[in-house]
């Protein structure tokens, strides 16, 4: 009688479900490149091998937004990371509009240099308001966003 054939069989159903089991994702929007280095130097360090991307305007992230949303349902990504003012005339509230519209349950965290005020004010009677944070960035911010999204 063979005792390992279960234990075979179960691997390879675990191996079946870790690929059925689409991998944590980020897209990154953002159009001053020295913080797209910034954040790839905080995720090489705290999750190696995550899937992640970066477009520099707003026009770019909904076109990609929309095409894995094709196949990754009602969350394309994980978690998008957008600065407000970006290269063209979609800014990254406009992307966040929309994707609340498409994609409700996809977290979003809003970036810029806006006092949290001046970024409330914007946001007034808006609910499920992003997640905020404000330039400059720091490590310590970023990495407590990527371990609670990634």
């Amino acid at each position: 009688m063979n005792q390992t054939a279960p234990v075979e069989s179960a691997e390879k159903k675990n191996d079946f479900l870790s690929l059925v089991t689409a991998p944590k994702s980020l897209l990154v929007i953002e159009d001053d490149l020295s913080l797209i280095q910034f954040i790839d130097t905080i995720l090489d360090e705290m999750k190696p091998g995550l899937e992640w991307e970066y477009v520099t305007s707003g026009e770019e992230a909904l076109e990609l937004i929309r095409r894995r949303g094709k196949f990754r349902g009602d969350s394309p990504y994980s978690l998008v990371i957008t600065d407000i003012f970006l290269e063209g005339d979609t800014t990254g509230f406009d992307v966040w509009l929309d994707c609340q519209q498409m994609y409700p349950k996809m977290p979003f965290v809003i970036t810029s240099c806006l006092s949290f005020d001046r970024y409330f004010s914007i946001l007034r009677g808006v609910n499920n308001c992003p997640i905020y944070l404000p330039k400059p960035l720091t490590v310590g911010r970023c990495q407590s966003v990527f371990e609670e999204y990634l």
